[in-house]
C-alpha cells in the first residue's frame, strides 16, 4: 500500500481546520481590540495582532485564543496596567503603545519596571527577572550553613549563597588587564574577563541633562544618568506607608511593604563625617556611609554657568553647570527662541553669546508637556505643572462617584486656573484646609452654611466657607455676625438645657437683631463677632454661677449682681447688662443695676521723639516690607484703627499731579510724598500670594490676607507691625493725642473712624493735658529767671 499524498484528504480536512481556527482566533481578538480601544481601527488592529504574534509562529491561533478570551474577561486589559495577563498582550500593548494608541503598558508586580518579557507568573502578576530571583524560596547555604540565603548556585554538596559563589576558585579566571585569578564581573569582546577593578564602568550623554556619566538605562532614546532616570522614568507604585504614588525606594520584601523616597529613610548605620548612628542613604568617594545632612553640607559646588555663585550643581546645560535656583527660574519662564521662533527655556548660548534653546544647539533635552504641549515649568514624568494641578484638583474635589459635582465646579476651575501652580499644588499636598475640603467633597452632600456650621469651629473651617463664598459656591453673607450660631451650638454641647434654653433667644433676639441694624448703617467695616461672644461666655457664666448658689431668675436681688460683679478680677463682667436687660425686658427678673465700666483715659503713650523716630524709619527704611512701612506710618500719622486699616483699597487714594490723598471720611488728608509712593506700591504691585479667580469682583485690598478675598485680619496685622517695632496700641494713643490737640472733635472722629463722644473725650484730655503742659512749662521758665537774677 503506497504512502498517502500530500494533498490526502485528512491532510487538507487538517489544514482547513487550522486555517479557520486561526481566522476565528483572529476576528475574535480584533472585535474585542477595536471593543477595547475604540479610536482603533479593525486594519490597524490586524496589522498590530501581526507585529505582536506573527502568523508563521507555530500556535499562533492558541495565543490569539488567549488573547481574546483574556480581553473577555478582562475590558480595561489594555488600560488598567495589570500584569496579570497572558505574555502576548504585554507584546501587544507594547506595539500598541509605540503606535500612540491611549494604552498602559502592565510592569512588574513588584519593582514597577515595564517590560515586553515578563516570564514569571505570580499570584499577584508576572515578576521580572532580578524581582523573580529576590522573591525566590530562600534555603541553607551547603559552605556556610547560614539559613535563608538566595541561592545562586548549586555545587555537588548542595545550594551556595552568593558569598560563597564569589569566593569559589572554580568560578576564578585570568583577568585580561592584571592578569590576576580574580572572579569576572563583565567580558570583553574577546570573551576573556575583567574583574571589579580593572573594569571601567561605560561613560554616556545623558539625553536629559546631557551630562557624562555612568547611565542608569540605555534604550532606544539614547541614555539617561541616575539623576534623569528617577526624575523621569522610574516607575511609580502606591507607597505602603504613605498610600501615595511615587518613586519606590525599596521593594516590599520580608513582609515590609514598599516604600517611596520621602518613607525610605535608609539603613541605619555610623555617618563617616558625624559618627552618629542615622539613616544612611549615601555613600562618599571612599564608599563610606553618610546620613542627609551631613551630605548636604558637604555637597562640593561649581560656579553656576549663569548667576556666577558656586553651589551644589543640579544640572548641566549647554551653558555650562547650573545650579538649582537658576534651573528652577529658567525652566519655569519660557521665551522665545531668537534662533528658531519656539517658545523655549533658553538652556544655551550661540556663538554671540545669545540665548537660545537647546534644540537650536544640538541639545535635544525636552521640557514640553506630553499632555498639554506646554512649554516649560516640568514637574513630574513629562508633563507640566499645569496638567498635575489639574489632576490633583480632580481627585480632591471628586464626589462618591469619582467626578466633580456641578456645585464644586466653579472651584475646580479657580484652583486649576491658578497663575502659579507650583504654590497651589504644595497647598494641596500640605494645607490641612484641603484634607476637610476633601472630606466634604467625598461626601456628595450639598454644601451650605448649614452643613459648614455642623463643623466644630476652626480656622480650617472658616478657611474652607470663605474659599467657597469666594469662588460662588455658597453664597455670601456677613460671616462676622452669621457664625455666631453654629458657634452658640457647639458651645451649648455640654451645658444644661435649662442654660440653652435661656442662651438661644438672648442671642438671635437681642444681641444679633440689634447687631444686624448696627451693621446695615454702619459707615465704617468694624468686627462684633468677639463682642457678641463675649457677651454670651459671660451670660453662660452667670447661669453656672447662679446653679452654684441655688438662685433663680426671678430671685435674683441688686445684692446678688453686686456680688457677681464683686468676685471679678477684671472689668468682663460688667457685661452682664446686656443680659439682664434682655431678662427685664421679658419680665424673667426685676430691674436690675450693674454700674457702668468707669472710663479711663490713655495710660500708655508714644513719645512724640520716638513717634517720629519709628515714622522716619517707616518711610526711609527699605530693608522694612512694603506693607509693614505704610502700616506703620499711617498708624503714627493718623492713629487709624487697625481694623480700617486693613479694610483699605485703592479707592481710597486720590493721586492728583502734585499731592496724593487718602479718603477716609468726609475730609481727605493729605499724604506726606513719601508715604504716597508706598501706598501706589501697594496698590500696583501684583498679589505675593496666588489669588484665585472671583464668581463676584470684590475689592482690591491694600493689605492681603491668607484668606481668598479678604484683608489681613487685624490681629495678624497688629502682631506684624510689634514684630518690627512699631508698638501699635501706644504708638495709636500717641498719634490720637497729637491730632486731637489740633482737630476739633467732628473731623478727628471722621478721620479716625471713631464715635464722637470717644472724638470728645480724647479732644478734652489733649487740651487738657496741653494745657497743664504750658503751664508747667511757664512756672519753669518764671523759676529759672528768678535764679538767673
Amino acid at each position: 500500500m503506497s504512502a498517502s499524498s500530500p494533498t490526502a484528504p485528512s491532510t487538507v480536512a487538517r489544514l482547513a481546520a487550522q486555517a479557520a481556527r486561526l481566522e476565528a482566533a483572529t476576528a475574535a481578538a480584533v472585535g474585542h481590540l477595536t471593543a477595547a480601544l475604540p479610536s482603533l481601527g479593525r486594519q490597524d488592529a490586524e496589522a498590530a495582532l501581526v507585529t505582536a504574534v506573527p502568523i508563521p509562529t507555530r500556535g499562533a491561533a492558541r495565543y490569539l485564543e488567549e488573547l481574546a478570551g483574556h480581553l473577555a474577561a478582562h475590558p480595561d486589559a489594555l488600560t488598567s496596567g495589570s500584569s496579570l495577563c497572558p505574555p502576548v498582550l504585554l507584546r501587544l500593548a507594547e506595539v500598541l503603545h509605540d503606535a500612540g494608541h491611549p494604552v498602559v503598558r502592565p510592569g512588574c508586580a513588584h519593582c514597577g519596571k515595564i517590560r515586553s518579557d515578563l516570564r514569571q507568573l505570580r499570584p499577584e502578576g508576572r515578576l521580572c527577572g532580578s524581582c523573580d530571583a529576590r522573591s525566590r524560596q530562600r534555603e541553607t547555604c551547603a559552605r556556610c550553613h547560614r539559613d535563608g540565603q538566595r541561592v545562586v548556585a548549586r555545587r555537588p554538596e548542595g545550594p551556595i549563597c552568593n558569598r560563597c559563589y564569589r569566593a569559589d576558585p572554580a568560578t576564578f579566571e585570568e583577568c585580561a588587564e592584571c592578569g590576576q585569578l580574580r572572579h569576572p564581573v563583565v567580558r570583553r569582546d574577546d570573551g576573556r574577563g575583567l574583574c571589579i577593578k580593572c573594569w571601567k564602568r561605560p561613560m554616556h550623554t545623558c539625553v536629559s541633562c546631557g551630562k557624562t556619566a555612568a547611565a542608569a538605562l540605555v534604550d532606544d532614546g539614547g541614555a539617561l544618568c541616575h539623576l534623569c532616570y528617577n526624575r523621569h522614568r522610574r516607575p511609580r507604585r502606591l507607597c505602603g506607608r504613605c498610600g501615595q504614588l511615587k518613586r519606590i525606594a525599596r521593594n516590599a520584601r520580608d513582609g515590609q511593604p514598599d516604600l517611596c523616597d520621602g518613607c525610605y529613610q535608609g539603613p541605619d548605620a555610623t555617618c563617616s563625617i558625624c559618627n552618629r548612628v542615622r539613616p544612611c542613604a549615601s555613600r562618599d568617594e571612599q564608599g563610606q556611609p553618610v546620613c542627609a545632612t551631613c551630605y548636604q553640607r558637604h555637597r562640593t559646588g561649581e560656579p553656576c554657568a549663569r548667576c556666577g555663585r558656586t553651589k551644589p550643581v543640579n544640572t548641566r546645560w549647554p551653558i555650562g553647570p547650573v545650579c538649582m535656583t537658576c534651573y528652577t527660574a529658567v525652566l519655569r519662564s519660557p521665551t522665545e527662541c531668537p534662533r528658531c521662533g519656539l517658545v523655549q527655556p533658553l538652556i544655551a548660548r550661540d556663538d554671540n553669546g545669545t540665548e537660545v534653546c537647546g534644540p537650536c544647539v544640538g541639545f535635544a533635552a525636552d521640557y514640553t508637556c506630553k499632555q498639554c504641549g506646554r512649554t516649560g515649568n516640568p514637574h513630574s514624568r513629562g508633563r507640566c505643572a499645569h496638567c498635575v494641578l489639574a489632576e490633583r484638583v480632580n481627585a480632591l474635589l471628586a464626589g462618591p462617584d469619582g467626578t466633580i459635582t456641578p456645585q464644586l465646579e466653579p472651584l475646580a476651575a479657580a484652583l486649576a486656573d491658578a497663575p502659579s501652580p507650583f504654590p497651589a499644588i504644595q497647598w494641596l499636598k500640605e494645607s490641612p484646609n484641603t484634607r476637610l475640603l476633601a472630606r466634604l467633597a467625598s461626601e456628595g452632600n450639598e454644601l451650605s452654611h448649614e452643613l459648614l456650621d455642623e463643623l466644630p469651629p476652626s480656622r480650617n473651617q472658616r478657611y474652607i466657607r470663605q474659599l467657597l463664598v469666594h469662588t460662588g459656591v455658597v453664597e455670601e453673607r456677613n460671616e462676622d455676625l452669621e457664625h455666631i450660631p453654629g458657634w452658640l451650638e457647639h458651645e451649648l454641647a455640654d451645658k444644661p438645657t435649662a442654660h440653652a434654653s435661656l442662651a438661644r433667644p438672648f442671642l438671635h433676639w437681642f444681641l444679633l437683631r440689634r447687631a444686624r441694624q448696627r451693621a446695615a448703617i454702619r459707615r465704617h467695616p468694624a468686627s462684633a463677632d468677639r463682642d457678641l461672644r463675649r457677651r454670651v461666655s459671660v451670660a453662660l457664666d452667670f447661669l453656672a454661677w447662679m446653679d452654684q448658689r441655688g438662685l433663680a431668675l426671678a430671685d435674683l436681688a441688686q445684692e446678688h449682681i453686686d456680688d457677681w460683679i464683686a468676685g471679678a478680677t477684671s472689668q468682663r463682667r460688667y457685661l452682664i447688662r446686656y443680659f439682664l436687660k434682655w431678662t427685664a425686658s421679658r419680665r424673667l427678673t426685676r430691674e436690675l443695676t450693674v454700674p457702668s465700666i468707669p472710663s479711663q483715659e490713655p495710660q500708655d503713650l508714644l513719645d512724640d521723639d520716638d513717634r517720629w523716630r519709628l515714622l522716619q524709619g517707616c518711610l526711609t527704611d527699605d530693608a522694612l516690607p512694603t506693607d509693614v512701612r505704610a502700616g506703620g506710618a499711617i498708624t503714627l500719622l493718623f492713629g487709624l484703627s487697625t481694623e480700617r486699616l486693613c479694610h483699605l483699597t485703592p479707592e481710597h487714594l486720590k493721586f492728583g499731579d502734585k499731592h496724593a490723598h487718602l479718603v477716609l471720611g468726609r475730609h481727605p488728608v493729605l499724604l506726606p510724598p513719601r508715604l504716597a509712593e508706598l501706598l501706589r506700591q501697594l496698590a500696583e504691585q501684583p498679589q505675593l500670594r496666588p489669588q484665585l479667580s472671583r464668581a463676584h469682583p470684590g475689592p482690591q485690598w491694600l493689605f492681603p490676607g491668607m484668606v481668598p478675598g479678604k484683608p489681613i485680619s487685624a490681629h495678624g496685622m497688629t502682631q506684624k507691625l510689634n514684630r518690627h517695632g512699631i508698638p501699635v496700641r501706644i504708638a495709636r494713643n500717641g498719634a490720637l493725642a497729637a491730632l486731637a490737640a489740633d482737630l476739633p472733635s467732628p473731623i478727628l472722629a471722621d478721620v479716625t473712624g471713631m464715635h464722637r463722644h470717644t472724638a470728645l473725650r480724647w479732644v478734652a484730655y489733649a487740651r487738657r493735658d496741653w494745657a497743664e503742659y504750658l503751664a508747667a512749662r511757664a512756672e519753669d521758665i518764671t523759676s529759672s529767671r528768678s535764679q538767673q537774677s
